[in-house]
């Protein structure tokens, strides 16, 4: 019994792997207490194993063989064992094993930052309830995107503050109203002539085209004051000309209202610079600044959805627009599944809009079918999802939409058909240096088909340096690996520098496929 027992114990211990380090301050390299770390399997965030950091920063696990999600909460944050970006979520697994080192890890903590100012107005007084919002600049998902994240408004004495931000690079933006001017949006009638401030973008300007990211570093408390200057705007009537719905009171009535959306340049390219809902024309709006602007009317409550949309330039002094409503755009489709069968439950069609970084899902009918009766105007990525299946091609009438690129333009009734996939391949391997698996690097594989529906892929290597999609579409690809994880990869203009040294590689369904790719060095 005792011998048993001892080579059970033997056994066990020898399944059991240290996963330990240290956690330290990017900035200062000083280890960080009172960390609360887990350790989860399969990729997963359940913090099946915890532990506290005592004051030398230190945290040890013992863990079966396998692949995990090291995390740490700090003060209410969290962060990712090998996040490179904010708002990525995405890290390096910790892969266990005989072969592995585990026991020396050096976990680099990102201390949260704050960005602090004041608005004042051009008479150099303080402006209270201005808005002050935040834009994070950077890679998401393998492209390059603007995208609201905080805002602030200042106080009576102008000050604002916005704390507790990722350190990364953002675009502020300052907008606001003199107090004595009139409310942004009235109702039909003769408002005074309106006074407004321009925004101002980082580092000062009142020029778009002049603003320039603020990058704020672990633990800084950033600094960035903002001036405006009051200036003639406009008051815009908009007119509905074949708007024959009634409504006598909002919101005890409806039907009939819509939403008005102004549309103009900012950041990043145009950008919806402010919505209006329940509107009855003729509806104007006060205080517009002079500029070139698309204004959108929609109307989602009437019995067939019904949109206009035109550009016009303001100046100084009011001006009348006559919108004449008409059928909204419409998006819908087919779903063919290119391997018979039963169909499966869970399948989804998703959109993503650029302008506005807006998404959403719908689920497939059972015989393939999907709606969208009213869609706004734009650029959609489209894709399949669910079930393991992935649209392979995607086809507006005979026209191939490469990458699953769509644009839809205002009144069109867009129809699309989708043939779907499960048939994928495991794909795996290493991204290496000198034949030495390097851990913390991307690995991009880039479909050669120029009609596939499948965009480009990234994987940020495990500790191990390996790489692994479990299910990867068959197909032709180009795969290259880099030594900076944060790269714009789903950017054609991008990765064209490190297609001439990538592997071409073919995935072939029914098997699995392994490759070792070298690193190449990122090009500045």
């Amino acid at each position: 019994m005792f011998l048993l027992l001892a080579v059970a114990t033997a056994l066990s211990a020898a399944d059991v792997y240290r996963v330990a380090g240290v956690i330290i301050d990017s900035e200062t390299g000083s280890p960080v207490a009172n960390a609360s770390v887990a350790l989860s399997p399969g990729g997963e965030s359940r913090g099946d194993m915890g532990v506290i950091t005592g004051p030398d920063g230190r945290f040890s696990f013992d863990a079966p063989r396998g692949i995990f999600r090291l995390s740490a909460v700090v003060a209410g944050h969290s962060q990712v064992f090998g996040e490179m970006s904010p708002f990525s979520d995405a890290g390096i697994g910790v892969v266990t094993g005989p072969d592995e080192d585990t026991a020396h890890l050096v976990f680099r903590w990102f201390r949260p930052a704050v960005i602090t100012g004041r608005v004042l107005d051009d008479q150099g007084e303080p402006v209270e309830n201005a808005r002050v919002k935040l834009l994070h600049y950077g890679v998401a998902d393998g492209r390059t995107r603007i995208g609201p994240r905080n805002e602030a408004s200042t106080n009576d004495r102008g000050e604002y503050r916005i704390w507790e931000i990722p350190a990364a690079s953002y675009y502020l933006i300052a907008t606001g109203r003199p107090w004595y001017a009139e409310a942004w949006a009235v109702g039909p009638g003769k408002p005074q002539a309106p006074v407004a401030y321009r925004p101002v973008y980082y580092p000062g300007t009142a020029d778009v085209t002049h603003a320039a990211p603020l990058t704020v570093h672990p633990g800084e408390e950033a600094h960035a004051d903002f001036a405006f200057s009051a200036v003639a705007a406009a008051n815009v009537t908009v007119n509905c000309d074949n708007n024959t719905s009634v409504v006598e009171a909002l919101p005890a009535a409806p039907n009939g209202a819509m939403t008005l959306s102004v549309i103009g340049q900012s950041i990043g390219g145009e950008a919806v610079l402010s919505q209006t809902a329940f509107i009855i024309c003729p509806f104007t709006v006060n205080g517009v600044l002079p500029g070139h602007y698309l204004l959108r009317l929609s109307d989602t409550e009437a019995a067939g959805p019904r949109a206009a949309q035109r550009w016009v330039d303001v100046g100084v002094g009011d001006i009348e627009v006559s919108l004449s409503l008409h059928p909204a755009a419409a998006l819908s489709g087919r779903v063919t599944l290119k391997n018979a069968g039963a169909w499966p439950n869970g399948l989804l069609v998703g959109l993503f809009r650029d302008l506005d970084n807006w998404s959403e899902t719908m689920p497939i009918g059972a015989d393939g079918s999907f709606s969208v009766p009213h869609i706004e105007p734009g650029k959609y990525l489209v894709s399949v999802s669910g079930a393991g299946y992935y649209a392979e091609t995607i086809r507006a009438g005979d026209v191939a939409l490469p990458r699953g690129v769509v644009n839809i333009e205002d009144g069109a009734e867009l129809r699309l058909s989708i043939v779907a996939s499960n048939k994928s391949v495991r794909f795996r391997g290493f991204a290496t240096r000198d034949d030495q698996p390097l851990g913390n690097m991307l690995v991009v594989i880039v479909p050669r088909d120029p009609v596939s529906a499948y965009s480009n892929q990234g994987y940020q290597t495990d500790s191990d340096g390996s790489f692994d999609w479990p299910a990867l579409p068959a197909g032709d690809y180009l795969l290259f690996a880099v030594d900076d994880p944060t790269i714009a990869y789903a950017d054609p203009e991008t990765v064209k520098p490190y297609l001439s040294q990538a592997k071409q590689i073919r995935i072939e369904p029914g098997k699995v496929l392994e490759e070792r790719v070298p690193v190449q060095a990122v090009v500045k």
